[in-house]
């Protein structure tokens, strides 16, 4: 079964982290995370009390459990901005004509060299940077990110109150978006 995750970034994809302890500090007293341990190599933590308040699931729709119950990391800050679509990522569209970008791969491969080329739009020939694209809920670009594990495609979204803190505490408003490993 692949894994899934809940991916919040900040919306400027330039945005550093400037003090991940102070953040991860007001997550736990925010009842998002409690205790950590050690996941694929990385520092991810368990969800604490006030997780599925902050964590809002689909009616219907239960958490789960165990193994596979739902936990929460918080990526390092990376020197460039990357793209962190997963294997749900699709091709983007132009905000101001809905024009599906074709070959959107290969254009991400070209952005890694020259992030600051922009993407022309077939259709109505505007030019954007790779971020200014309409990617949906599967792909975004940041130089860090909060992941919270297990959770599937459109199953849960962040609640206002998580979105608020992370804009407070990081100085920056925050978005999200749903990642399937492939």
């Amino acid at each position: 079964m692949p894994d899934h995750k809940l991916v919040m970034h900040p919306e400027d994809p330039r945005a550093i982290l400037q003090d991940p302890p102070e953040l991860l500090e007001s997550l736990r007293q925010l009842g998002l995370i409690g205790p950590s341990f050690g996941h694929l190599g990385e520092l991810h933590h368990r969800a604490g009390p006030r997780f599925l308040e902050l964590v809002l699931f689909e009616e219907g729709v239960t958490p789960p459990a165990g193994e596979e119950a739902c936990h929460v990391a918080l990526s390092e800050t990376t020197e460039d901005t990357i793209f962190l679509g997963g294997g749900n990522a699709q091709a983007p569209s132009c905000p101001g004509c809905g024009h599906r970008h074709d070959g959107w791969r290969e254009r991400l491969q070209e952005w890694r060299l020259a992030p600051e080329k922009p993407w022309t739009c077939a259709s109505c020939g505007r030019q954007r940077k790779a971020h200014e694209l309409d990617w949906g809920r599967r792909g975004g670009f940041a130089r860090h990110a909060l992941d919270v594990w297990n959770v599937r495609e459109d199953e849960a979204v962040p609640s206002p109150e998580l979105l608020e803190l992370l804009r407070v505490v990081t100085y920056a408003d925050w978005t999200y978006f749903y990642y399937r490993f492939p």
